[in-house]
Formats: C-alpha cells, sequence, structure tokens
C-alpha cells in the first residue's frame, strides 16, 4: 500500500513538473520546444515552433528531435552528454528537416532543465526572429534588491517580498498575488525568461534583462533573477529588479557560457560544428574532466589522435605550425604526458580497455 502511495506521488510530481514547463512553452509566441531527454521526444511545441518544422503541436508532440536534426549523429552524442551532465547547454547555428521534406536554418539556443521532482528536460528556442530585447545578465549585476516572487507549479505569483513595502511594477504586492508571470512578462521576452529559470536548474545561474508588464499598461524593463526551491509546492521564487544598467555576459559567437570548464569546452566546439570529435576524444582517452583544455586543445588533441600530424592540423586549423606545438605542450602538461607519443598512448591503452561496439 505505501508502495503505491509512493509510486502515485511519484507520478504526481512528474505529471506537475512536465505540465508546468508544457504550460509555459505553449503561452510562448515564439518558437519554443520541450524535449524530455531521456527518450529525445519533443513533450511540447509552441505554435511558432510547430510551424517552423512543418507540423502542428499535437502532431509535433512525441516525435523524435533525431527525426528532425540534419546531422543525427552529432546531436544523438549531443543528448548524451547532456544526459551524463558534462553539456548543459549550447548556442548555435543548425539545419532542420521540415516533415514537408524542406529544410530551414535556424540559430538556435537550447539548455537542459533539471530537477529531482521529475525527468530531465531540454529547452529549444529557434532565435531567428531578429534581434532580441533580453539579455543575460552577470548574478553580480548592479541595482536595487527589487522584491521576490514565489510561484507555484502554474507559474503564479503565491507571496511577493518587496523591499521596504514598495510598489513592484507600479502596483502594491497584494494586487500581484494569483498573476500568472506568463502573462506579466513581454511576450517577446518570455523564452529568454524560461532559459533563466532552465539555467537555474543546472547551477548556472545568471539573470535575465527583460520587460514586464507595468500597472500604467507599458512595458518595464527588470532584471529579473530566478531561484530554484527545494520542497514544497512552489518550484521557484524570482527576483525582481527596476533598471536598466548592469554588467551584460558576453554570450555569442555560436557559443554558451556554461557550469564547469567541460561543460564549458563541450559547448564550444558543439558550437563549431565539433562535438562527434570531443565525444569520441573523451571516450577513447579517458581525460580526467579535471584537464582544464581550452577549445583549441580539445580541437587539436581530437585531431592529433584521429591521425593528423601537426602540419596538417595547423593547415586546418589555419594555425602556424608553431603555435600548434604550443599547444601541445600545453596539453601534455594538463594531461601529465611528456610527448605525442605518450598522449597516443593513453588513447590506444584506453581504447583497448573500452568494450567492442556492435
Amino acid at each position: 500500500m505505501c508502495e503505491t502511495l509512493e509510486m502515485g506521488e511519484t507520478g504526481d510530481r512528474y505529471a506537475r513538473w512536465v505540465g508546468m514547463w508544457q504550460e509555459a512553452v505553449r503561452a510562448c509566441p515564439t518558437a519554443v520546444g520541450l524535449v524530455e531527454l531521456s527518450t529525445t521526444r519533443f513533450v511540447e511545441l509552441s505554435p511558432a515552433a510547430a510551424e517552423l518544422l512543418a507540423t502542428t503541436p499535437e502532431a509535433g508532440a512525441g516525435l523524435s528531435y533525431l527525426a528532425f536534426a540534419d546531422r543525427p549523429r552529432e546531436t544523438a552524442l549531443a543528448f548524451r552528454l547532456v544526459r551524463l551532465r558534462m553539456l548543459d547547454g549550447t548556442q548555435a547555428r543548425r539545419r532542420f528537416r521540415r516533415l514537408d521534406g524542406s529544410t530551414v536554418d535556424v540559430q538556435m539556443t537550447s539548455w537542459a532543465v533539471r530537477s529531482a521532482a521529475g525527468p530531465d528536460l531540454g529547452l529549444w528556442i529557434a532565435c531567428d526572429g531578429g534581434p532580441h530585447s533580453a539579455a543575460l545578465l552577470s548574478a553580480h549585476g548592479a541595482g536595487d534588491p527589487g522584491a521576490r516572487l514565489t510561484l507555484d507549479n502554474h507559474w503564479r505569483i503565491t507571496a511577493v517580498t518587496a523591499a521596504n513595502g514598495e510598489l513592484v511594477l507600479g502596483r502594491p504586492a497584494a494586487e500581484l498575488h494569483s498573476a500568472s508571470l506568463l502573462d506579466l512578462a513581454h511576450p517577446d521576452d518570455l523564452s529568454f525568461l524560461l532559459l533563466a529559470f532552465a539555467r537555474v536548474t543546472t547551477g548556472a545561474g545568471g539573470a535575465v534583462q527583460v520587460r514586464m508588464r507595468h500597472s500604467d499598461g507599458g512595458w518595464q524593463t527588470v532584471r529579473a533573477a530566478p531561484e530554484e526551491l527545494s520542497g514544497g509546492a512552489s518550484p521557484f521564487a524570482l527576483t525582481v529588479a527596476a533598471g536598466e544598467r548592469w554588467e551584460t555576459l558576453a554570450v555569442g559567437g555560436g557559443t554558451t557560457r556554461l557550469a564547469g570548464d567541460l561543460r564549458r569546452i563541450a559547448a564550444l566546439i558543439e558550437g563549431a560544428g565539433s562535438l562527434a570529435a570531443l565525444v569520441d576524444t573523451a571516450d577513447a582517452v579517458g581525460l580526467p574532466p579535471t584537464a582544464d583544455l581550452s577549445p583549441r586543445q580539445w580541437e587539436v588533441v581530437s585531431r592529433l589522435v584521429r591521425g593528423d600530424r601537426v602540419g596538417t592540423i595547423a593547415a586546418e586549423m589555419e594555425l602556424s605550425e608553431s603555435t600548434v606545438r604550443n599547444h601541445l605542450s600545453a596539453i601534455f602538461a594538463k594531461v601529465g604526458v611528456h610527448s605525442q607519443q605518450e598522449l597516443l598512448a593513453l588513447w590506444r591503452g584506453a581504447s583497448r580497455d573500452r568494450p567492442p561496439t556492435r
């Protein structure tokens, strides 16, 4: 009996967690998708995302993300890294196969949504709608303390703590009770507000600059900093501070700032289209996560273990041979070897120890 109740409670938590994110994705007017990481299947698509992929939200739910990917092998490897928690998110340009047989190039941002109360999910955002007003901010950006909004599983505000009893978005705190955060956020900024919530579930933190509805009917620019809550009926809180001057994080050039050196490196290489090489190298060489290789150094290692010589590596990476040798010297020091031969021996040893693939 107790076991049955426990399974029922687990199922309820699962449904609430997934349902919360499905509700948010449905509310987005931009192209946003929600994927279950264990199966790679979409569990929700916004109408714009469904249109982008030449399907409907109803028909798209349950379809595999890999069925749309132009490079399914690399995409499957990316999902593997995310499931292993080596990678949290990426930002890159990708080509997708639409259900009508055509293809579309999409500048996309994706991030894991992790929780002990439900399955790990993935938030997928297509960013081709032009310049976006939302900006990722430093977790230590300056500004007033703002107001703290506690949210329930439907993104409704259940409690408001305002600094010095001040107004929040031009309203007394009591007026915000039961208001939906999905309605308060500017439609064009909602997807990146959700991205900020996803980031906090992976420990990446950071805040986002978005517009929220003011009591006068206009839009007020705020610094919104999500917080993950443990236990209870409230999964998240959000601190909202008015103003426009904060330190903006440098997120661009196909890269994403990630929590942890290996996660950052993996995302950088994935954004450059070399994820397969990273995964093969990480598996084969068995380098520890603390190796702290730079993105360039990971690429040099990947090319070296596949048999490329220094001259070939230099030409393909558009570097001088001396620069490649400098990278190799740094790699040797970080990995604990003294030469290319020792590094390749490490790779060959790890390769022999791996079970054969079928």
